[in-house]
């Protein structure tokens, strides 16, 4: 049996059990005896570094109502096992900076915060990375992708794949739409550096061929980079065998989006994008209308295994929120169970002893993201993508879902409708 196949059989055992378990419940748990309970606190701090300002702050805001609602959850559940214990959750404004991600992190061990959420950007992890690792933080992003932090046996670990499998999706999903000649213009930081060799490297192999303009993302002005952009559509010819991939988070992406609409040549070709344009509010309030005229900037993201606990979620997160929940607030959601039934396993706030625990915990717990289970370097082993795209609907502009990449069929399938 191959490693696909053998992932396959442990994520429908796990989805059975996750059937049993219900929409809202952690897996079971033995409550441990009295004097074992009284090493927790009475309140157990969880923390989580979140951009509600900045770059990816239409996300952050939706991570923070998942966190919080995770926490709530979680709250009754120690309450029905009679823990005279209380989760709580301290949000810290990362801004989508590394230096403030540093400094707010620094805030929440000042607190005694052992075991915090996010933060999103993998540029912030690198930034806090080793101040966690030398002061025993367990740190637990649900949106850091680059593969540069893919460390074993450090404190940090990632409720999603490593950008090695959206660079195969992007890959498989550019082939499939027949484009061969790709120019990209991609953020210049550990996330869209190593996203944009692993896309080159799956896409050349596939025979096309890739040309990239790297970009500060701290720039005020882009107009220069997006000319260079502009001279390799050129180049390439504005054919239906090219196409613009777009590697950005939100105001970065605009700010390249505005200077392309003034450019005849870019406006003429499809764009794509990625996890860090999926989704994205801003974009669809702010350059909806270019977009959709460039195909819709169709973009990956990973894709929560659809699932009776997944769909209960979505339609409660909609309902309290008023929003309808990203592939991050799912991944956010499971990471706070996680920490917490495995902070109550411990019986102890013991960074040490809940950084030993939590890979064997995380295997074990099928949430409404899917199965958990981490490889060897603490991030998720593996998954599909949802290809996401902009389209107008009535007079708004909305993401409606495309395709999907199968991670075990290493294909992409379109979706009806």
């Amino acid at each position: 049996m191959t490693m696909r196949s053998r992932l396959i059989v442990l994520v429908i055992a796990a989805f059975a059990i996750g059937l049993v378990i219900g929409a809202a419940a952690a897996p079971a748990l033995m409550a441990p005896p009295k004097g074992v309970k009284k090493r927790l606190p009475k309140e157990i701090p969880i923390g989580a570094l979140l951009a509600l300002t900045g770059h990816l702050s239409s996300f952050a805001k939706r991570h923070e109502a998942a966190a919080r609602m995770a926490i709530k959850d979680i709250n009754e559940y120690v309450k029905r096992l009679g823990y005279d214990v209380k989760f709580k959750l301290y949000v810290e404004d990362t801004k989508c900076s590394d230096e403030e991600a540093l400094a707010k992190i620094q805030a929440l061990a000042a607190k005694g915060i052992k075991v915090v959420l996010g933060p999103l950007a993998s540029s912030e992890v690198k930034a806090i990375k080793s101040f966690a690792d030398s002061n025993r933080i367990v740190v637990i992003s649900h949106s850091s992708t680059s593969p540069a932090l893919a460390i074993p046996g450090d404190f940090i670990f990632r409720f999603v794949p490593t950008d090695e499998f959206q660079g195969r999706a992007l890959a498989k999903y550019m082939v499939s739409r027949g484009f061969k000649k790709v120019a990209v213009i991609y953020r210049g930081d550990p996330w869209g550096d190593l996203l944009f060799e692993s896309f080159k490297k799956n896409f050349e192999e596939l025979g096309g061929v890739v040309k990239g303009v790297r970009y500060d993302p701290h720039a005020k002005e882009l107009s220069a980079e997006v000319r260079r952009l502009s001279d390799i559509v050129k180049e390439f010819g504005t054919g239906p065998e090219t196409a613009v991939l777009l590697i950005s988070f939100e105001d970065d992406g605009l700010a390249v989006i505005k200077a392309a609409e003034e450019d005849p040549v870019l406006s003429t070709v499809p764009w794509v994008g990625t996890d860090g344009t999926a989704g994205s509010l801003k974009l669809a309030k702010e350059a909806g209308e270019f977009l959709v005229k460039v195909g819709g900037l169709p973009s990956t993201i990973f894709n929560p295994t659809l699932s009776p606990k997944q769909k209960a979620f979505a339609e409660r997160f909609k309902r309290e929120y008023g929003e309808a929940p990203d592939s991050y607030c799912f991944t956010i959601y499971d990471a706070a169970w996680v920490a917490a039934l495995t902070i109550l396993e411990v019986s102890e706030y013991n960074p040490e002893l809940i950084a030993k625990a939590l890979p064997e915990v995380a295997s074990r717990y099928f949430g409404v993201s899917g199965w958990t289970l981490l490889n060897e370097a603490g991030d998720r082993a593996g998954g599909d993508y949802i290809i996401m795209k902009l389209a107008k609907v009535g007079d708004k502009y909305e993401w409606v879902e495309e395709a999907i990449y199968v991670y075990s069929a290493d294909a992409i399938q379109p979706l009806g409708g």
